[in-house]
């Protein structure tokens, strides 16, 4: 029995032996390759290659962002995690106490180095909590900033443990769908815990990361010269974004910035050298935000073998392609100093202010193909410097400069949209073409006076001197050598609808609007592209259309409605709607949307962020009759040309810019009183008893008066109390036109003055940059035809 029981005992372990020596067999020697391979897998580090950004180019070639080389402060991860490393930081602390001892920390006893290390380890974790202060005070930069890095890096490591943890793990059953994992990368890692357990490793954990880019020669001389009091801290090569325009152009060419937690979303989807980590960095704003995914380039990655030298396997980045705009950054610039030093001139074309400060946008469109070729707007700021002055310029509420104003200011329009508001009367059929209104200085409808309603310019203006000398008001006697004469059958002070715009006659265009209603005219100026956005592909506001006022008040609606006819009231549109419906007029009809990037050479449009502009149509055929288009056209160039123009500024006295026959249009719009907010000693907003913000009006300046806060705020009378923003639209030359252009300057009074100023250096500017070429000067088409 006992027998029986050895033998069955000494089988059982001879089964489990040949067991055993077959599994062996077959892990080292059948599957050898395969548990190789996996253990040189779990030794292998991936290390990401960083890539290089695209350029932006102007549309002659011209570099306006560009990757550069630089030295970025970096610091090794074991440092910047809370707490760092506590291995490493033993290792820093014996490697400090070597270089000090020399040759006496041999000698010491094991107590005696555990007693030095555990004091040096101290002494390490207090240099790097002192060392965050140090980069902030050095770089300028707040502590929190430092922090937020700090921060963006850890999840960006963790977000590669997680990566690198799935591909390990993905048939692991902790890992219960793929969706959890997708999940763990949206969030940064903030639910993953499952990854300690599987002690996961990668290279990053083991490198230093940036900390602060493209840190400037004092600060890396103040950093290398105490290297030793920094621990993890290395200086080395890096790459960053330069603006060689600086100023020129910044708010359309926008600027990168730290991904944002939405971006690194994406990681659940797309490839992984294509991916978005936190601290990476992207398009905010502009060409740079629109333009991203054709910017941007894809990582390369490089394994090693941990301990080694010797490459395994590697992939190059791939640099992020160009993209070229339409924009001359040249005339942009010249445009830009219009701006910066205004030459403002009187009706006579003589410069009544010199080196004028002015605020304001200005927009110029190629009509054929609509594509941008400039897009300014005034105070600016210097690219490469946005992450020290942020603040300064987010805080900046008197001069705003962060605001894109070409595309995001939206403002009445004032007698800018008298074109627009005639061309729908027109379609519409409530005026013909040679139909005179009359003009009698105020707004009549359904045979009686308007309390409160419109008023001609000239009654406002000149009523009291005209009845001084007993003179009416009515039927335009301004200017005296060119009082308005009836034609087409229409007695004195009848105007027709070109009549009207050579003067910008308040009462014809609300006349008009009334007759249209709200709702219709509101239709016919959502046609012409106002009240929505162009599609430029920017950031940019949609306006104001009369029909948004609320229908609870029917009858606030009427006088809203004819208000909107005249550019004021409940309505307000931006400089690039206001400039693109002047193309369009040009145009004959045909509206386009504002075109900023080129094809490259294959004829291939870049790669785009998805946006609203895609929904919008590239070109659209209005429509309108060729009859209604010449009558605009004639308006429109003796607003310009004629002595009763109210844009005659733009042109007096420069035979080159009459010789080009601009049609325009001057716009005023009233304006309401400045406001900023109150802030105490430490530019902290004060509030009141209710805990409301507090603010305070900033005195404009006056012909006499210069208020220096804000030289720019400008009032037309002496007791600051006319205020006005001033508009220029128009287009040349007007028998085959090939420039669209818009103006706005803020708070510039009459748009026969200041706007027409900027817009006269504008068009200087395009024939400079051959742009426009001056034909010969005979009489324009339009004038000859409307005249048949």
């Amino acid at each position: 029995m006992f027998e029986r029981r050895v033998k069955l005992f000494l089988l059982v372990v001879a089964v489990v032996a040949m067991v055993l020596i077959a599994r062996a067999a077959q892990v080292q020697i059948v599957n050898r390759d395969y548990w190789k391979l996996q253990a040189v897998e779990a030794m292998k580090h991936t290390y990401l290659l960083d890539t290089t950004r695209g350029d932006i180019l102007d549309r002659n070639g011209k570099i306006l962002a560009v990757d550069k080389p630089c030295i970025d402060a970096c610091v090794d991860y074991r440092a910047l995690t809370t707490p760092p490393d506590k291995m490493w930081v033993r290792e820093r602390a014996v490697e400090r106490l070597k270089s000090r001892l020399g040759d006496a920390w041999s000698k010491l006893t094991r107590k005696q180095k555990e007693a030095l290390r555990d004091q040096e380890v101290a002494a390490v974790v207090g240099d790097i909590d002192n060392m965050w202060s140090k980069l902030a005070d050095l770089s300028g930069h707040s502590l929190d900033d430092i922090e937020e890095a700090r921060e963006a890096i850890v999840n960006r490591v963790k977000i590669r443990r997680l990566n690198v943890w799935y591909k390990r793990s993905s048939k692991s059953p902790t890992i219960r769908v793929e969706s959890d994992w997708k999940k763990w990368i949206a969030d940064g890692g903030e639910s993953a815990a499952p990854i300690d357990e599987f002690q996961v490793t990668v290279a990053e954990q083991l490198e230093p990361h940036v900390i602060l880019r493209a840190v400037d020669s004092a600060t890396q001389n103040e950093l290398a010269k105490d290297i030793d009091r920094y621990p993890g801290l290395v200086l080395r090569p890096g790459a960053h974004r330069t603006y060689p325009y600086r100023d020129i152009a910044c708010h359309l060419i926008g600027h990168i910035g730290r991904v944002g937690a939405e971006d690194v979303k994406d990681n659940a989807k797309g490839n992984e050298l294509r991916n978005y980590l936190p601290n990476d960095l992207i398009g905010k704003a502009g060409l740079e935000s629109l333009c991203e995914p054709a910017l941007r380039g894809s990582r390369g990655k490089m394994d090693r073998v941990a301990g080694e030298d010797a490459v395994l396997a590697s992939q190059d980045p791939v640099r992020g392609g160009d993209v070229r705009t339409t924009i001359d950054i040249e005339l942009q610039g010249q445009i830009q100093s219009a701006f910066a030093s205004a030459h403002i001139r009187d009706s006579n074309g003589v410069v009544e202010e010199d080196n004028a400060i002015l605020h304001g946008a200005a927009v110029v469109l190629d009509v054929q193909t609509n594509q941008v070729l400039a897009l300014v707007s005034y105070p600016t700021y210097d690219l490469n410097e946005l992450d020290e002055i942020y603040p300064m310029l987010r805080d900046d509420e008197i001069n705003d400069p962060l605001r894109n104003r070409a595309t995001m200011s939206q403002l009445e329009p004032g007698s800018t949209v008298k074109p627009f508001c005639g061309l729908a009367g027109l379609s519409e059929g409530v005026v013909k073409i040679n139909e005179g209104i009359e003009c009698t200085g105020r707004l009549k409808l359904d045979g009686r006076f308007i309390p409160g309603g419109g008023r001609c310019w000239v009654s406002s203006m000149f009523g009291a001197q005209l009845k001084a000398i007993g003179m009416s008001d009515a039927h335009h006697p301004i200017p005296s050598k060119s009082p308005h004469k009836g034609h087409d059958g229409n007695a004195d002070g009848f105007l027709t609808y070109s009549d009207a715009l050579e003067r910008s006659c308040n009462i014809y265009f609300e006349t008009v609007a009334d007759r249209l209603g709200i709702d219709r005219l509101s239709s016919w100026y959502d046609r012409f592209g106002l009240g929505r956005p162009t599609g430029i592909g920017i950031g940019e506001m949609k306006g104001r259309l009369p029909r948004s006022f609320p229908s609870n008040f029917p009858a606030m609606r009427r006088s809203i409605g004819f208000f909107g006819g005249i550019g004021q009231g409940y309505m307000s549109a931006t400089p690039i709607q206001m400039a693109n419906g002047a193309a369009m007029i040009a145009r004959d009809g045909i509206w386009m949307r504002p075109v900023l990037l080129m094809p490259d050479a294959h004829g291939r449009a870049p790669a785009l962020r998805p946006g609203a502009w895609q929904a919008v149509p590239a070109r659209v055929d209005l429509n309108l009759a060729p009859e209604a288009l010449r009558a605009a056209k004639l308006g429109m160039y003796n607003v310009v040309n004629a002595l009763a123009g109210t844009g005659t500024s733009l042109v007096v006295g420069d035979k080159m810019l009459q010789a080009l026959h601009i049609c325009g249009k001057t716009g005023t719009a009233q304006a309401s009183r400045f406001t900023v907010h109150v802030r105490d000693a430490s530019g902290k907003i004060v509030l009141d008893e209710k805990n409301q913000p507090v603010r305070r009006f900033i005195e404009p300046s006056t012909p006499t008066h210069r208020n220096l806060e804000a030289p720019w705020y400008r009032s037309a009378d002496a007791e600051g109390k006319q205020l006005d923003h001033a508009w220029y639209i128009g287009f040349a030359p007007a028998e085959h036109p090939k420039i669209a252009f818009a103006v706005m300057v803020e708070y510039g009074g009459s748009g026969g003055r200041a706007a027409a100023s900027v817009a006269r250096d504008a068009l200087e500017a395009c024939i400079s940059r051959g742009y426009l070429r001056a034909p010969p000067s005979a009489a324009p088409a339009a004038q000859t035809a409307a005249s048949n």
